[in-house]
């Protein structure tokens, strides 16, 4: 199993994916470029904390990786607040993903100032 996979904060991410990707619709024409940021984003945390995990521990390249990751969820955080107020998210589902979303935000955080 790569490092990555092994993260906490990777399974988290992941799992805000898996759990808006199975539970939201398509949203209509309007909010679709908002959706795609959305998802860009998310791809964004899990992409940027699996590269910066292979990097030598406590260098500027991993707390780099990890930045990016931090800046991707907390635009993810708000792109799906943008969707929910706008009535494409269930508020129900957007209040757990957007907690763990911020959990992954600490922690990231956490893990690019080491």
């Amino acid at each position: 199993m790569p490092r990555f996979e092994r993260l906490f904060v990777h399974r988290l991410a992941r799992q805000v994916l898996s759990r808006l990707c199975s539970r939201t619709v398509r949203p209509p024409r309007k909010a679709a470029d908002l959706a795609d940021h959305l998802d860009r984003a998310l791809d964004s945390v899990l992409l940027n904390i699996a590269e910066g995990s292979g990097k030598e521990p406590g260098s500027k390249d991993r707390a780099g990786f990890y930045r990016t990751a931090l800046g991707s969820a907390k635009e993810a955080a708000a792109a799906l607040d943008i969707l929910t107020i706008r009535g494409f998210v269930d508020a129900g589902l957007s209040a757990a993903a957007r907690e763990d979303l911020l959990s992954v935000a600490a922690m990231l955080h956490r893990m690019a100032e080491k």
